[in-house]
């Protein structure tokens, strides 16, 4: 017997749950000895958890996050419900065959019910022209039960093909279902990924900061446009403040340094603050990096650490 995978394994090489596991996962006794007939108590002691969570916790993770083996798993669901509760066939009317006949011209004895009408008729003639001989009756007695039972054997091969016939159409509609919904969601991914990648941020331009008051004070500047069309400064430092001496803070200004607009306080590493918008920023084309004190100033305390032009990277 070939060993049932557990539910516990992988997944297909695309990344989605296998037919195998979507089955076992819509029937956890699939992955039992005995298949759909197994009884939940002759489960694997070894595997427990297949007769009450056939789920692992990274299948659970995937079939809650994916759409296409979600679908695929209700249409095997469906399936294997089909295979459970098969429809009941019924015996057709008698005067079906007439019916049939009478369409398609057919000769009466096409017709099961006719053909018994016509053996019984005769029989019935055969039996006005039999000799009375005893042996004679029995032939024709042993004759009529080999007839009788071809026909028994003939209607019950047809009702077990029909019994047969239902499960199998099931299972073949469930699987079309569930390949159908697997590639009608996998397609609408591909339409997804296939749309116009979103805008990303741009650099406008970057400044190298010189050191001015400090000589070992050095930096870079960068002023980004974001994709919601907002301006910001990420700005890196090669030294962070002593909190007793106070804070760096970021300045737009003038090449005369007579006008200026804080943008805020910077850190040792990189620091992104942002952009006022409606500022024109050719007439604020220096970064300078000022050494304040917490004296509740607000104004340049006049002692810039280090400074630089922003070049323009689109000219």
């Amino acid at each position: 017997m070939t060993e049932q995978p557990s539910p516990r394994d992988g997944f297909a090489a695309n990344g989605h749950l296998t037919d195998e596991h979507l089955a076992i996962l819509a029937d956890p006794r699939l992955s039992a000895p005995g298949g759909a007939d197994a009884d939940p108590a002759d489960a694997d002691p070894a595997h427990p958890e297949i007769a009450t969570d056939p789920l692992g916790t990274a299948q659970r993770e995937h079939l809650a996050l994916c759409a296409p083996c979600r679908a695929a798993f209700e249409a095997t669901e469906r399936a294997l419900q089909a295979l459970r509760d098969p429809a009941e066939i019924l015996e057709p009317p008698a005067e079906l065959w007439d019916r049939i006949a009478a369409e398609i011209a057919a000769s009466p004895d096409q017709a099961p019910d006719q053909t018994r009408d016509q053996t019984s008729e005769r029989r019935r003639g055969e039996a006005t022209v039999t000799s009375l001989n005893p042996q004679d009756r029995r032939r024709d007695r042993r004759r009529d039960r080999r007839s009788d039972s071809r026909r028994g054997s003939t209607h019950g091969q047809q009702r077990s093909r029909s019994r047969l016939w239902i499960p199998l159409a099931a299972a073949a509609a469930g699987a079309v279902l569930g390949g159908a919904a697997v590639a009608a969601l996998l397609g609408q991914e591909d339409a997804t990924q296939a749309e116009p990648p979103v805008a990303e941020p741009t650099v406008l331009g970057d400044a190298t900061l010189e050191p001015v008051a400090a000589e070992d004070f050095t930096g870079r500047a960068e002023m980004i446009e974001t994709e919601a069309g907002d301006l910001e400064l990420t700005i890196e430092i090669s030294a962070a403040p002593d909190p007793e001496a106070g804070y760096f803070e970021v300045w737009l200004r003038d090449e005369d340094g007579t006008q200026l607009i804080s943008l805020g306080a910077a850190t040792a590493g990189s620091t992104t603050l942002t952009v006022p918008a409606g500022i024109d920023l050719s007439q604020y084309p220096v970064v300078d990096v000022s050494h304040e004190h917490f004296d509740g100033d607000p104004s340049h305390s006049g002692t810039t650490l280090a400074a630089g032009p922003m070049q323009d990277l689109e000219s």
